[in-house]
């Protein structure tokens, strides 16, 4: 009889080994080690399996059988721990821009035609000019609606509509952007390319998704290393500690200032060398 997995939105959907082998290739696991991580699964599923119970069976697998490949597994988790505000998902978005060759600003104030706006992420490039809104949900399953972007697409007609006046951006093509860590609505979808935006979401698009361009250019969360509590991922995401790689470069007295004790810098330079040594 067929496994029922139950995903985080409550839908159910036949248990795929396929879905999990995926998982496990793109987060770089050998394919030695996904067969025994799917071994040690089968054994542990049951009807009605939700995803979250599945997730952490691989999670602990992989600790087990191929150590630093774990923290990359964890990335759709990590994103969602990127809160609890959204301002860190705001400048973790700043940064894959950054590395990707744009120019960015977070919480930039611009005057709109009618009122001033406050824009999560300004880019720029090749004379380009990215206005985006960054949508973070921390509760799994939760997706970004048709109504987000009809507020990014208001909000940038307004600041364009204040930009015709301005010189320097008379012959800049702008754009809206709506980026969220979550998968959009049909309709959201739908609407954004009805307006030519540029929608950036998990699974979405079909090639360059977000969490594609995470995993193609490594650049994960430093909240993949999950033996980081609440307050360690506050200190390091509030003095611009964003991703996994800045940690190779921040220096054990940084990592001791913001508040972590020697045996836990320790580890999370150990963790971020097997990501990035």
């Amino acid at each position: 009889m067929a496994i029922s997995v139950t995903k985080a939105s409550g839908v159910s959907e036949p248990f795929s080994e396929a879905k999990v082998r995926s998982s496990l290739k793109r987060a770089g696991a050998k394919p030695e080690i996904i067969d025994k991580v799917l071994v040690s699964l089968t054994g542990k599923l049951y009807d009605g399996i939700t995803t979250r119970a599945i997730y952490r069976q691989v999670f602990d697998s992989l600790a087990q059988f191929q150590e630093g490949i774990h923290h990359r597994y964890s990335l759709k988790d990590a994103i969602m721990k990127l809160g609890p505000s959204g301002y860190p998902f705001e400048k973790f978005v700043a940064r894959l821009l950054d590395h990707l060759g744009f120019t960015t600003q977070t919480q930039v104030t611009v005057q709109g035609q009618c009122i001033e706006h406050e824009i999560d992420v300004s880019a720029l490039k090749d004379d380009q000019h990215f206005l985006i809104e960054c949508k973070y949900h921390n509760r799994p399953g939760t997706k970004s609606r048709s109504r987000d972007a009809l507020y990014t697409q208001a909000r940038f007609e307004d600041v364009v509509a204040g930009y015709k006046s301005n010189s320097n951006h008379v012959n800049k093509f702008h754009q809206a952007w709506l980026v969220t860590n979550t998968k959009l609505t049909s309709n959201a979808v739908k609407y954004g390319r009805c307006k030519g935006m540029k929608l950036l979401a998990w699974r979405y698009p079909e090639k360059g998704s977000l969490e594609q361009l995470i995993e193609a250019n490594n650049l994960h969360p430093l909240t993949c290393f999950t033996f980081l509590d609440l307050r360690d991922r506050q200190s390091l995401l509030q003095n611009d500690l964003v991703l996994c790689r800045d940690i190779t470069t921040a220096t054990d007295q940084r990592l001791s200032d913001l508040g972590l004790s020697s045996d836990k810098v320790k580890r999370l330079k150990a963790a971020a060398a097997s990501l990035h040594g």
